[in-house]
């Protein structure tokens, strides 16, 4: 059975390893708000049930947050199109089974399309070639 400060500091252990942001950029908030919580929790009386429960929870909440952070590096581990845009994920999936996804339209720059018999990368290589700025051949 754990004693109430091996509680606190494998609790904060539990926050800092969770933690996205650096050391110094973290909110003291939280520290000083677990440390209420362990305040209030020396208060009952050490053999009651009361005791028993709180300590049952705080054990849960370092299993829950250790828990958390293992999923964490799992699901980036193995699925690494989680945290991408809709867009992205889907050219990655493209990708991954050899296709390619098909080029959106850009109003702004409209391209030729490919003369019978062209592929699309040829109508694309001679697009930005002078002979095709100032002499194109119809």
């Amino acid at each position: 059975m754990a004693t109430l400060p091996q509680l606190y500091r494998s609790t904060l252990r539990q926050f800092f390893k969770n933690s996205i942001h650096p050391r110094s950029a973290r909110s003291p908030t939280i520290p000083a708000l677990l440390r209420v919580l362990f305040e209030s929790g020396r208060t009952i009386d050490a053999g009651s049930a009361a005791a028993s429960r709180f300590q049952r929870d705080v054990e849960n909440m370092v299993v829950f947050l250790r828990a958390r952070r293992i999923h964490k590096e799992l699901v980036d581990r193995y699925n690494p199109t989680h945290d991408m845009s809709q867009a992205e994920r889907i050219e990655a999936t493209a990708h991954r089974v050899g296709l390619q996804g098909p080029v959106e339209y850009d109003a702004s720059n409209p391209r030729s399309l490919p003369e019978a018999g062209e592929s699309v990368s040829e109508a694309t290589k001679e697009q930005g070639s002078l002979q095709t700025m100032f002499a194109p051949q119809h």
